[in-house]
């Protein structure tokens, strides 16, 4: 059955979805490129999201794919989610991404209170001269500027946990999940035989949904055996 999930906003740069939960939780999902997560549709993902309905789910999409660079963009979107957090009395806001999304979700951070920031394969710079990584655009060129050029430098400034997950047959995600700092709020994993697309790999293997809400539990020891789990499953 499909999820009521609700259109907030629609243009030719960003669109915003809306999932009401039960809780004063809400999770500010990423999506990456053709609007989806993971290679999941938006309905399949809501649901890992929202806990069956427990977490109000917003979910953001740069519709240009700028890595959310484009002209003011990044500044919408900021401004959305704090009037959508007053509006709705939450309480609490959790980012989630994949790849370009986990780049989003890695820096809500830096512009609003966010407990929990969760990235699977995400990029973590933009910047050719950092890392040029070829799979992706080459935004600046493009766009003119980067929303943000040294990410992992904002994590030491805020109070987020970050949880992030590459997958080690993704040499390519390595090198972003490398540049992180080493925080104790900076928690990084590299699951066997992942590649890109780990969402996917997560939820064949059966664990997708519940190592989402064990990260949005703040459950670091239960992330840890769910991904031993995840490592038996692939080896």
């Amino acid at each position: 059955m499909a999820l009521p999930i609700d259109t907030l906003l629609r243009d030719d740069e960003l669109t915003l979805r809306w999932l009401p939960g039960s809780t004063p939780r809400m999770v500010v999902v990423f999506t990456g490129l053709k609007a989806r997560v993971g290679g999941q549709p938006l309905d399949e993902f809501a649901r890992s999201a929202s806990m069956s309905g427990q977490n109000n789910v917003l979910f953001v999409t740069d519709e240009r794919a700028s890595w959310y660079s484009a002209r003011g963009l990044w500044a919408r979107i900021v401004r959305s989610v704090r009037t959508i957090r007053n509006a709705e009395g939450i309480r609490e806001v959790v980012s989630l991404g994949t790849s370009m999304g986990g780049f989003g979700a890695l820096l809500l951070p830096r512009d609003l209170r966010v407990t929990r920031a969760i990235a699977f394969a995400p990029q973590v710079t933009m910047d050719r001269a950092v890392l040029d990584d070829i799979r992706w655009p080459d935004v600046a060129k493009r766009w003119g500027s980067l929303v943000e050029r040294d990410l992992p430098a904002t994590m030491g400034t805020t109070r987020t946990q970050y949880y992030v997950s590459a997958g080690g047959n993704c040499p390519e995600d390595l090198g972003h999940l490398n540049l992180l700092p080493e925080h104790k709020r900076v928690h990084r994993f590299v699951l066997p035989r992942g590649r890109h697309n780990l969402a996917r790999s997560l939820k064949d293997a059966g664990v997708l949904s519940d190592v989402i809400a064990a990260i949005l539990r703040g459950n670091k020891a239960r992330v840890e055996r769910l991904y031993e789990k995840y490592a038996e499953v692939m080896a």
